[in-house]
C-alpha cells in the first residue's frame, strides 16, 4: 500500500519547475536546475529532470540528471549519473560511487529542443530535416509526452527494483495478463457505482481513480523498459534502465501517433499494463 500511495503522490506533485523534497533529505527539481552550495549538505539524493545538477557542497546520496549535465566541484558519497548529458568533475571533486554517463543521441535531444508549432525538426539549420508538419494540437501531445518521460524517470529513480521486476516479466503469461487487465477495466465502472451509492464510498472514488491511473502507469513503465531493452539489442547502445525506458517510451509514442493503429495499440498497452500491475502487485510479488 505504501508503494501505491507513493506513486499517487508523485502524480499529484508532477508540476513543471516544482521542487520536491522529503524533510530536506532529497532535492529533486523538474524542468529546472539543482544547485548544492558550498556550505550545503544534502543528506539524500540530488536529482534534476530536464535540468542540470551542480554540486559545490556535499551530497550524501546519489546525483542524477535526466536530459541535463552534472558538474561536481564538491563531494558525492553515492553514484553520479547523467542520462542525455555530460558529467564534469573538477580537481577538487570527490566521488565515492560509480560515475555513469549515458548518451541518448543528439537526434533525440534535437527533437526535444526543436518542437515548434510548425513541426519537429531533426538536426541543426538547413542540414536538418523536418520529420513531419503538425498543427498546434500536436504541440500539446509533445509536451504531454515529455511530461510522461519526466514522471517515468522520477518513478524509476524512486522505485527502480519494483519497476525492473515488472519489466522482467512482461512477456510471461501474456494471455493471463490480458484477461486480468480486461476484467479490471470491466469491473471499474461497477466498483465506482457501488462507491457512489454509499456515503462511505463517495470520498474513495478519487482515490480509486488515482489508484487505477497509477497501476496503468506502473505497467506502462515496465512495458516501455521491456520494449526498449529489445530495441537496444539491435542498436547496441550502452545498457541501462533509463536508456531502455526512453527507447521504449519513444517507440510506443510514435506508434500511437499512427491513425487507428495508435488507438488499438494504446488500448492493448493499457490492458496489459493493468494486468502486469495486478499480477505483480506493483512489483512486490516475484514471478518465476
Amino acid at each position: 500500500m505504501k508503494r501505491f500511495l507513493a506513486i499517487l503522490i508523485i502524480m499529484v506533485l508532477m508540476l513543471p519547475g516544482a521542487a520536491l523534497a522529503d524533510e530536506g533529505s532529497d532535492r529533486v527539481q523538474i524542468q529546472g536546475d539543482v544547485v548544492v552550495g558550498t556550505d550545503e549538505v544534502v543528506f539524500g539524493d540530488a536529482v534534476a529532470i530536464m535540468g542540470n545538477v551542480t554540486v559545490d557542497g556535499k551530497v550524501m546520496g546519489d546525483v542524477v540528471s535526466i536530459m541535463g549535465n552534472v558538474t561536481i566541484n564538491g563531494e558525492v558519497m553515492g553514484d553520479v549519473t547523467a542520462v542525455g548529458g555530460r558529467i564534469t568533475r573538477s580537481d577538487s571533486a570527490k566521488i565515492y560511487g560509480k560515475v555513469t554517463q549515458v548518451g541518448v543521441g543528439e537526434g533525440l535531444k534535437d527533437i526535444i529542443k526543436n518542437v515548434t508549432k510548425y513541426g519537429i525538426h531533426w538536426g541543426s539549420g538547413r542540414r536538418g530535416i523536418t520529420i513531419f508538419n503538425m498543427g498546434f494540437p500536436y504541440v500539446f501531445k509533445i509536451m504531454h509526452f515529455l511530461g510522461l518521460i519526466s514522471l517515468g524517470a522520477l518513478a524509476i529513480i524512486l522505485f527502480p527494483n519494483s519497476i525492473r521486476a515488472a519489466a522482467d516479466v512482461v512477456d510471461k503469461e501474456l494471455g493471463r495478463r490480458f484477461i486480468i487487465g480486461i476484467l479490471a477495466i470491466l469491473l471499474l465502472p461497477m466498483a465506482l457505482f457501488l462507491m457512489a451509492i454509499t456515503i462511505i464510498g463517495i470520498p474513495l472514488i478519487p482515490l480509486a481513480l488515482l489508484l487505477v491511473a497509477a497501476a496503468g502507469f506502473y505497467g506502462y513503465l515496465g512495458i516501455s523498459i521491456f520494449l526498449g531493452r529489445k530495441l537496444n539489442e539491435q542498436l547496441h547502445l550502452k545498457p541501462g534502465i533509463f536508456v531502455e525506458y526512453i527507447l521504449g517510451a519513444v517507440l510506443l509514442w510514435l506508434v500511437q501517433l499512427v491513425p487507428f493503429v495508435g488507438g488499438i495499440s494504446g488500448l492493448a498497452v493499457l490492458i496489459l499494463a493493468l494486468g502486469i500491475t495486478a499480477d505483480t502487485r506493483f512489483g512486490t510479488k516475484i514471478i518465476a
